[in-house]
């Protein structure tokens, strides 16, 4: 009875730190009046006008821009404008009992020609990001104002690659339930499996850490499968004696993560692929070093690529290979979407930036691939290695494949 009673006690501690958690990491109100302050300061002395539009499966690059929306109101509704005027945002949605942390006012969509007849009529300019039918129900209630296009859009997309203590407490959240769920995979792995069996695990951890939402669909790619960039049939069996290639990411809250991990199926790397395996890790490697403010994409694919070609590997590179092979960028940007909103491949960094690095190898000849991806904020000295709990040396990653249980 006594020990009933103390386990009785314990549980609603439990229940309650899991709560404060999610509440802490949740954007709240005062974070979108901040993105809508700053905004507004970009485009001084106008009404500012934005749409939604409808979402593409879970990961697709459209959803990009589409998540502009929700950045500054909080909510997604695939019909929904919202109208920031006079430091008050106005969010018209469907549904207007729906919940809108960042908006100051809720109503039905159907208003929204009426509202802007009423409000932005005296307005000499308004700029905006909207669908063509959006824009005409505009331009007809306020046919006398300047209506601006595509300055709002490129604003919102400086904005978003720099992340705020807010964006980066929820990206830490996905990468740390990612890593776990790399780890995870490392001690359930067996040929014979299928694929889909090491995803239920990857996904069912991201699930056990608090992270429900994926930020793209997983692709567990075994043998000549991780040659194939955006393999997610994940309907194979599991051959022994080669590789598998794990490029998973988590999310919470709409912020996700992505993050890859190559493992030998049978536990052990042959001397083959500890050698192709390494020559990617130390491109990775050589392109982290330099990783830092002020320096972009193309200085760390210039340290990437020398590595391929200082040992002479570069038909099946990422980067190289022309027939038959995989070519991909060294890496991209990461936040509300997998490949977030990016300036050039030549702009430099900044602080608070959330990146990849992800040379990779495609060997046909060999029927396997090997890709190793992690993310990184980029701090004012440098950067914060998010992904470090998932293991990528090779000794590190045999010995969790055979059982031991410390984490990294």
């Amino acid at each position: 009875m006594r020990a009933l009673l103390v386990l009785l006690l314990l549980l609603p501690t439990r229940s309650l730190g899991g709560a404060q958690e999610a509440e802490s990491l949740r954007i709240g109100a005062a974070e979108y009046r901040k993105r809508q302050t700053t905004l507004a300061g970009k485009l001084p002395g106008a009404a500012i006008v934005l749409d939604a539009g409808p979402l593409g499966e879970v990961g697709a690059d459209r959803n990009t821009p589409v998540f502009d929306f929700k950045y500054l109101c909080g909510v997604h509704e695939e019909n929904g404008i919202l109208v920031l005027l006079g430091g008050k945002l106005t969010v018209f949605l469907a549904d207007p009992r729906t919940t809108a942390p960042g908006a100051d006012e809720v109503l039905p969509l159907g208003r929204f020609g009426a509202w802007a007849e009423e409000h932005l009529a005296g307005q000499p300019k308004v700029y905006v990001k909207l669908r063509e039918r959006d824009l005409e129900i505009l331009t007809q209630a306020v046919p006398k104002t300047e209506i601006v296009g595509s300055r709002v859009a490129s604003e919102i997309l400086r904005m978003r690659i720099v992340k705020s203590d807010a964006e980066i407490r929820l990206m830490k959240k996905a990468a740390t339930a990612t890593n776990q769920a790399h780890l995870a995979a490392m001690r359930a792995l067996k040929p014979g499996m299928n694929e889909r069996e090491l995803q239920a695990v990857i996904e069912g951890t991201f699930k056990k850490e608090g992270c429900p939402e994926l930020g793209f669909p997983s692709i567990i790619a075994a043998g000549k499968n991780g040659t194939i960039l955006h393999y997610m049939k994940n309907n194979q069996e599991i051959p022994k004696d080669t590789l598998i290639v794990c490029d998973i990411g988590s999310g919470i809250e709409n912020y996700v993560t992505d993050i890859t991990r190559t493992l030998p199926t049978s536990g052990t790397f042959s001397e083959e692929q500890r050698k192709h395996y390494q020559c990617v890790l130390d491109a990775q490697k050589a392109a982290e070093a330099i990783l830092r403010p002020g320096v972009s994409f193309i200085d760390l694919e210039h340290a990437a690529r020398k590595v391929f070609e200082d040992r002479g590997l570069t038909k099946w590179s990422y980067g190289h290979s022309k027939d038959d092979g995989v070519r991909h960028g060294l890496g991209h940007t990461v936040g509300m979407a997998v490949h977030d909103s990016q300036g050039g491949y030549r702009d430099p960094f900044k602080p608070g930036m959330v990146i990849t690095i992800e040379p990779g190898w495609y060997d046909k000849d060999n029927g396997y691939g090997i890709r190793i991806e992690d993310t990184y904020l980029v701090t004012p000295e440098g950067f914060e290695r998010l992904s470090a709990g998932a293991p990528r040396e090779i000794d590190e990653i045999e010995k969790v494949m055979k059982g031991a249980k410390k984490d990294f």
